[in-house]
């Protein structure tokens, strides 16, 4: 539903929608001493799922969500009407990664064993991909829809055919999570040790940039590994998240202490190497106009900084559960958010 008809509806007092969303009054409350915008109430809850939410989705023509949990379940949701669509069900495990195609026709979707190709429009299963005796990590697709990269355990980056289903090319790399440039010509890849980030020409599949953090100079302590990238759409500045030692139960210091790196692709720089407010950065993603970022993970506050000085600009709080799915519509006026407490909700962002 668009934001104007929401707020008509809230004018008259009326509402019809159907029962998985709850709607609630959008509070935003500036916080002056830290100068960050508090929005405590979403705009809509969408519920139904009956696990965490795990990963999410938007279609490019901005008209269905996809969802997938811990219980392996997959729903399509018509962001319009608020209806449900479709449960995509077949997966045996829970629900890592969820992509929509540039077309918006297929939904691909990942567990750790499998990759499945679904049909938007009916729901139905197109094709169902296994990599053998290993546990896939991430994955994405270029922005030609023409394939989808897979990383997994077995340190093998594969190159599918979306229309085949077939593998024509791997990469041996290790990697736990992929990232891809908006124009389709690079791979991003981490998930090594000491938080090391690989690029690669997606063309020739050789080896571009290395980027390595610093060691801590008080601690000699290296950084951890990745456990997220993102790539600014202007293809200039890379972000990795990784985890510092905040959700340890014993004050020992295993890692540099910060969560958030990002580098200046050009130059190859590092723009800044900071912790942000999760112990660790399980989701990472850049706003479709790159000047900001959302990062979280345990945290239950949903976060949004911004992506040249990595400070807080609003906080979306109301979820029970850490927020591990994030996604931006493509005019930034609404996100949404997937938590552990088994609900997305769906936020308006101030102008």
């Amino acid at each position: 539903m668009q934001s104007s008809t929401l707020l008509k509806s809230l004018a008259v007092g009326v509402f019809s929608f159907s029962a998985c969303f709850s709607i609630t009054q959008l509070s935003t409350i500036a916080d002056t001493s830290k100068q960050i915008k508090i929005i405590t109430k979403a705009k809509l809850t969408l519920s139904g799922h009956t696990a965490p939410v795990r990963a999410l989705a938007l279609s490019p023509n901005q008209e269905i969500l996809a969802s997938g949990d811990d219980n392996k379940i997959i729903k399509l949701w018509d962001v319009k009407t608020g209806k449900k669509l479709f449960d995509l069900t077949g997966h045996v495990e829970a629900i890592k990664y969820l992509a929509f195609t540039p077309d918006g026709t297929i939904v691909a979707s990942c567990d750790n064993q499998t990759i499945k190709f679904w049909d938007s429009r009916t729901g139905k299963i197109i094709r169902n991909l296994v990599v053998p005796k290993s546990n896939i990590s991430s994955f994405v697709i270029t922005p030609d829809g023409s394939r989808l990269m897979s990383s997994s355990e077995d340190k093998i980056i594969r190159f599918w055919d979306i229309k085949t289903g077939k593998v024509p090319l791997i990469l041996k790399a290790e990697a736990r999570v992929l990232a891809i440039s908006l124009d389709g010509k690079k791979l991003f890849s981490g998930g090594e040790a000491k938080g090391k980030v690989r690029v690669w020409d997606i063309a020739t599949v050789k080896q571009l940039q290395t980027f390595l953090p610093p060691v801590n100079k008080q601690s000699s302590l290296p950084a951890s590994a990745s456990l997220s990238l993102a790539v600014t759409p202007d293809g200039e500045t890379l972000m990795s998240g990784g985890y510092n030692d905040d959700f340890q139960s014993t004050p020992l210091q295993q890692t540099d202490g910060k969560n958030l790196k990002a580098w200046n692709l050009k130059t190859s720089k590092l723009n800044y190497n900071t912790s942000v407010n999760s112990p660790g950065v399980d989701s990472l993603v850049i706003s479709p106009d790159g000047k900001t970022f959302f990062a979280s993970g345990l945290n239950q506050q949903a976060m949004i900084y911004d992506i040249k000085t990595a400070k807080p600009l609003i906080s979306l709080q109301g979820h029970a559960g850490g927020i591990y799915a994030f996604v931006f519509t493509r005019d930034r006026t609404t996100v949404y958010s997937g938590s552990g407490d088994k609900s997305i909700k769906v936020w308006q962002l101030p102008k």
